[in-house]
């Protein structure tokens, strides 16, 4: 997964990519590597099964005055082994 993201003001902005396990159709855990990074990498769980879903939410914060947020959400479906 890549994610891009900036502020308007150039305030510095920290990331966390996190399991968005309430939206999810997969019932278990997910791994996300380096989740402080833009870019990470997902790791398929090996029970997920052909049709369900994982979400993944891309958070954005910036250090401005009020600090501002934004959210992406990344669907993945899984597909058939």
């Amino acid at each position: 997964l890549r994610g891009t993201a900036t502020d308007p003001d150039r305030d510095a902005v920290t990331v966390q990519w996190w399991h968005y396990e309430d939206a999810c159709t997969y019932p278990g855990a997910v791994v996300i590597p380096n989740a402080t990074s833009l870019d990470t990498s997902l790791r398929i769980p090996s029970d997920a099964q052909a049709g369900q879903t994982i979400h993944v939410i891309l958070e954005a914060t910036d250090n401005g005055t009020p600090s501002l947020t934004r959210y992406q959400r990344v669907v993945v479906t899984i597909s058939s082994k």
